[in-house]
Parts: C-alpha cells; structure tokens; sequence
C-alpha cells in the first residue's frame, strides 16, 4: 500500500467517527506529522502523539484489531484517552497515576446561543505570561496546554486590569478537517461561579463557527456539574463517555515470541 493509500485509509478510518476522533483528525494536519506517530490495520488505528509531553495515546477502531496494534506501543508514560472496551483490554498493561471518567461533548450548531456579549479581546503569543500565572494559580490548572496552541486556534480572556481571571480557547483546529476542540477552560479559583468561563468559552465557539467548523468537541468529568450547565447552555450534549488520565504502560509478558 502506498503512502497516499495509508493515509486516504488512515483518514477513513477517523471519519467513521468525527465526534471521537477529532483530536486525531486535525493531527493529521502536515504541520502535525513531526509530532504524530500512526500505527494502522484494516479496521483499527493507534495515534502516539510527541507534541505534548508525556506523549498522548489515543486508540480507535475494533477491539480485535487493535490487540495487535497496542502490542506495538513502546513502553513508557502516556497520557491516554481510552474508551471503556479499550481500557478494559489494557488493564493489565496499564498503571494509571491519575484517571478521570469523562464525556466527550459536541456542539448542536443550533443550540448555540447568538449572544452579542462575547466580544472579547482575543489573546495572543505576548499574552503568555499572563495565561501562565493565571493557570499557576491554582493546583487544578489545565494539563493540555501548549503555547504554540495559541497560533493555531482562538483564545479569548477576561482580564481584571493586567491580570487574567479567565480564559479558554481551544486544544486543536484543523480547516482542512473542520474540526476543533475547545479547552484550556480556567478560571482563577476566587471568581469561579460568575459565568467568566461561559463568556470565554462562548466567544471561542463563535470564533469557529465563523470559520465554518464543522465539528466542534470538547471533554469534561462527567461529575463536574458545573462545567456540564455551562456547556449545556452553549449547545453542547454529550457523546460518548471515556477515561482520560496519566499512566505507564507496561510490556505484555503474555505475548509469546517466537524462536529464532
């Protein structure tokens, strides 16, 4: 099979599923292909991507297909996003240090409300400063983010003279996939409840749809009550639920090698 065979397979693959493999779909993305490492078969497919660290382990396709492709995983610290069969088949493989049971959320375009009080200052690269100390402010900061993801997509901010008190923007954007993540979600632990992260985050969602993205996703705990009404209110409804979280994969001694 040749390379552009592999990939229009690779590709057909992830759009069997737009909603969960969103992330995957914009890796796709030529800028992406240094951090992205693809393991694929007929009916399955593994993405190990490098541009976060530790490195993200995403798997989809059909359990059975993918038994041999996780065999191939190289051992080490993941973060991991697994749905419950997946998770399941590696029980035994995986050591997990922190593990959330999460819903993946897509926008209903028309439920979005066309609020005219989103229109915030978008933030930019001189920016960084400020989002650092705002996300330092607190143990729960977000663990997803990297500076280079404020060239890719919308960021919008609420400030309090020089400071931030809340933010979101988006985790990836792919124009060629039309699909986006919003994340990055934070707002500074002494002014949560007043509505910051649904302005935020509303004026991130109005940015892509401006831009004509198709599919717009994003991930919360499924007993984060608040950030679930909050992203009801915008359009969003939960897909499929999932576990996320930071683990060490471990070698599968059951695997038989065969002799020389």
């Amino acid at each position: 099979m040749s390379e552009a065979e592999v990939d229009r397979h690779l590709y057909q693959l992830l759009e069997s599923d737009r909603v969960w493999c969103a992330y995957a779909l914009a890796d796709l993305d030529p800028a992406e292909a240094e951090h992205s490492t693809w393991l694929v078969s007929e009916k399955a497919v593994i993405l190990i991507y490098k541009g976060l660290d530790p490195p993200v382990l995403f798997v989809h396709g059909d359990p059975e297909d993918l038994r041999p492709l996780v065999n191939r995983v190289p051992c080490g610290v993941y973060q991991y996003t697994l749905k419950r069969n997946c998770r399941l088949m590696l029980a035994d493989r995986l050591q997990s240090r922190i593990e959330r049971h999460m819903w993946r959320m897509v926008l209903n375009h028309r439920d979005f409300p066309r609020v005219s009080n989103v229109d915030l200052k978008s933030l930019v690269s001189d920016d960084l400063p400020a989002i650092r100390r705002l996300f330092e402010s607190s143990p729960d900061m977000p663990d997803s983010f990297h500076e280079r993801q404020l060239a890719i997509g919308p960021f919008f901010g609420i400030r309090e003279g020089d400071e931030l008190l809340s933010i979101a923007g988006v985790h990836v954007l792919s124009q060629w996939a039309k699909v986006a993540a919003v994340g990055n979600v934070f707002t500074r632990s002494d002014r949560r409840g007043q509505g910051l992260a649904m302005r935020a985050s509303a004026a991130v969602v109005k940015d892509l749809l401006e831009q004509n993205i198709q599919t717009i996703v994003l991930n919360v705990a499924i007993d984060n009550e608040p950030a679930l009404r909050c992203y009801r209110r915008l359009g969003f409804q939960p897909y499929c639920d999932y576990y996320e979280g930071t683990g060490t994969l471990n070698r599968d001694d059951t695997i038989v090698k065969p002799r020389d």
